[in-house]
């Protein structure tokens, strides 16, 4: 009976140790983002407008998408060390003290204020060949960013609306421009925001004495009023964030609204954000996003062209295409702005 039980602890003990380090490697998180190779996503899926409902729409119009996992597993990070189309970066110190689902809200954050921004630009774009389109939209800021020493940090949520906060003196402030003019290291002042449910609180914050700072960080942005603004367009879930897709969902809005198709049958996908002036901005991913449109033969590829030989993605996707062997001649194109796009589709013809 005893050496039966010194067998079974002896197996107890071998399998259980490679077992923890099986674990280990399996859920232990690190300080680490890893990127590889996404996809094409239509843009249309996330807007799309009951507008010129006799037009014909021939080609399609693609977002590209990276995976992305913030915070890997040590597995997760040795796969993409040893995959030769991965990516990997440390995570911003400024991110680290996030949770993964953290990380993840922030990026729904910023896709959201892409998506308005595409409509804002693409609706007052195609109001100068139609009269009847129409948009409306306000200045709102978000809160964007927490430090680990925020006082009510699980109460104050990515996304909530900043009001007010009533500084020295009981003067009311509605800019966050204006809080540490009036506000003092040490004090707690009362800060109201409200929630996308429309929900308002007051919460008192203190202005931490050794950072001098709320730690919190707030955002602005333009919000459309729906109910000011024709035609009505409608929003559907995808589980895609990120601002990197707003070139391409200007590009596709703005075909929802004009009476030519300007996809001329083409399989049209790219990168880049965009700003309120039509700016295409720089963007991460560079690598797996050409080594997926290349994959996925794309007609056309927008991708950024910002003059800037340190934040260029168009040099970068140059060099890409070098190391990979891939021809960029006639398909990759380089853009500044929303207008460089639909003048190269009006330049290619509708015999192209």
């Amino acid at each position: 009976m005893n050496e039966l039980l010194k067998k079974f602890e002896q197996a107890v003990k071998y399998l259980f140790i490679p077992y923890l380090a099986l674990m280990f490697l399996l859920m232990y998180p690190i300080e680490y983002y890893v990127q590889s190779p996404g996809g094409l996503s239509e843009v249309e899926r996330l807007v799309s407008i009951d507008y010129q409902s006799d037009k014909k729409i021939e080609g399609t119009i693609s977002t590209t998408f990276v995976m992305g996992i913030p915070k890997p597993t040590i597995f997760q990070f040795l796969v993409g060390y040893f995959s030769p189309y991965a990516d990997l970066s440390v995570l911003p110190p400024s991110y680290q003290t996030y949770t993964s689902s953290e990380v993840t809200q922030i990026s729904y954050q910023d896709k959201f204020i892409s998506v308005n921004a595409a409509i804002i630009v693409a609706y007052l774009e195609a109001q100068k060949s139609d009269s009847n389109i129409h948009i409306a939209y306000d200045y709102r800021t978000m809160v964007f960013g927490k430090s680990s020493y925020l006082s009510h940090y699980n109460q104050i949520a990515f996304g909530d609306e900043f009001v007010q906060v009533v500084g020295d003196g009981g003067v009311v402030l509605t800019s966050t421009s204006d809080v540490g003019l009036h506000t003092t290291i040490g004090e707690t002042y009362d800060f109201t925001f409200r929630r996308p449910n429309q929900e308002t609180y007051t919460l008192g914050v203190l202005k931490n004495p050794e950072t001098g700072l709320f730690g919190v960080t707030f955002k602005g942005y333009y919000l459309v009023d729906k109910t000011q603004t024709f035609p009505i367009y409608h929003e559907n879930d995808t589980t895609i964030g990120g601002p990197s897709g707003g070139l391409l969902q200007t590009l596709s809005i703005y075909n929802m609204l004009v009476e030519t198709d300007i996809t001329r049958g083409l399989k049209i996908a790219g990168t880049g954000t965009i700003d309120y002036q039509g700016n295409v901005g720089y963007i991460g991913g560079v690598k797996q996003k050409i080594i997926t449109a290349y994959e996925n033969r794309v007609d056309v590829f927008f991708i950024p062209y910002l003059n800037d030989v340190s934040y260029d993605n168009y040099l970068e996707a140059l060099n890409v295409c070098e190391a990979y062997h891939i021809d960029p001649e006639g398909w990759l194109i380089p853009v500044s702005h929303f207008t460089d796009c639909l003048d190269y589709l009006e330049s290619l013809g509708d015999g192209e």
